[in-house]
């Protein structure tokens, strides 16, 4: 559903626009989630990519293409429902 929805209000939107997306609805649900962003395991140009965790697990991802990147030390914390 969120593929869908940011489909067609942003048709160029890429991993972090979509993991954003999905992160601020779980979020205005009340459902804690991280947004995590890695660079390539192995690779010697900049890359990136971005997905959104919950318990540890990777929500926004068909496949396991995450397991190719070492995530960042920080994350971005779950947002609370009073949070606008």
């Amino acid at each position: 559903m969120v593929r869908a929805a940011v489909y067609y209000a942003l048709p160029r939107a890429g991993c972090l626009e979509q993991s954003l997306t999905l992160w601020y609805l779980l979020g205005v649900q009340g459902i804690p989630a991280s947004v995590r962003i890695g660079i390539p395991k192995q690779t010697e140009t900049f890359e990136a990519h971005a997905w959104v965790e919950h318990q540890g697990v990777a929500l926004n991802q068909s496949e396991e293409p995450h397991d190719h990147y070492v995530p960042f030390d920080s994350e971005l914390p779950g947002r609370t429902k009073e949070q606008p």
